[in-house]
């Protein structure tokens, strides 16, 4: 006899539509959860740029799906990642479970996440997301640095013009997308300085012409390092113009706030803390 399936087994499983995170560094980072998810998975479809993702999961799902080709340089990605949804949606009304496995984390922006799980519902089928290795993991291992110290804020580039996102310049910034800040397609090649000037005079009025900010570039490849090129805010601009787009911006705090309770300080500091004899 069969052990009883416990609550939290009958929450995950079954599913019509799996999303899964494959991680930043192809195959490496592929969990052991994702792993298992491809292979209750009758159909896999993959949007992931990792070294040896698709290949490796053919090996585990009997019929698998390469989303990349629905990409067209110089035209507007939003159709795309409709289409994509629309994809594996089809796919799982006629023969569920399908999987779609993604670059990264599934919800880190990963659009067609959002429209299978807006969507699915309508349709009568159930999603299930799963966790990834994200960019923004592998950005602290390539800086080396904790978040707990000082707190962090993340804006997306573009968003961050059109909304005009107020900047708290004591508190580290991270800034997604830098690369392709403007555009809405996908690119045909790489930009010159014009593109990246409006994100460089947005930062210049929260920070100094020389404060040291960090492009990082997590590697994709095990066998590779990730890129980390610090230059002064100023130069912004033409030192992203011409690189591939991919990458983060890190910008650190330009100061430290003053604590404003002492009280609640000195708490922390003293409380536990062994006598002096």
């Amino acid at each position: 006899m069969s052990a009883p399936t416990t609550a939290a087994e009958t929450s995950v499983w079954p599913f019509d539509i799996a999303v899964v995170g494959t991680g930043i560094v192809g195959t490496h980072q592929l969990t052991r959860e994702a792993e298992e998810v491809i292979q209750r998975s009758k159909h896999t479809f993959v949007v992931a740029s990792g070294y040896g993702i698709t290949e490796y999961i053919e090996k585990l799902c009997p019929r698998v799906t390469d989303l990349s080709y629905l990409y067209e340089p110089g035209l507007n990605r939003l159709p795309t990642y409709h289409r994509m949804a629309a994809e594996v949606v089809s796919a799982a009304l006629v023969d569920a479970p399908v999987c779609l496995a993604v670059y990264g984390h599934p919800w880190v922006y990963c659009y067609p996440t959002t429209l299978i799980n807006r969507a699915a519902p309508l349709l009568g089928l159930h999603v299930e997301v799963f966790a990834g290795v994200s960019a923004f993991d592998t950005l602290l291992v390539d800086l080396g640095t904790d978040i707990a110290n000082g707190g962090i804020q993340m804006y997306e580039a573009t968003d961050l013009l059109l909304r005009q996102r107020p900047i708290q310049s004591d508190v580290t910034c991270v800034i997604w997308q830098p690369t392709v800040v403007g555009d809405p397609t996908c690119p045909k090649g790489p930009y010159d300085s014009r593109q990246f000037e409006p994100l460089r005079d947005y930062l210049l009025r929260f920070y100094p012409r020389d404060h040291e900010v960090k492009l990082v570039t997590s590697k994709n490849h095990p066998l590779i390092r990730s890129s980390v090129v610090s230059l002064k805010l100023s130069d912004l601009a033409a030192e992203l113009a011409g690189v591939p787009g991919v990458g983060t911006l890190y910008v650190p705090a330009l100061n430290e706030r003053s604590v404003k309770d002492p009280e609640l300080l000195d708490v922390m500091v003293s409380a536990g803390a062994q006598a002096e004899v």
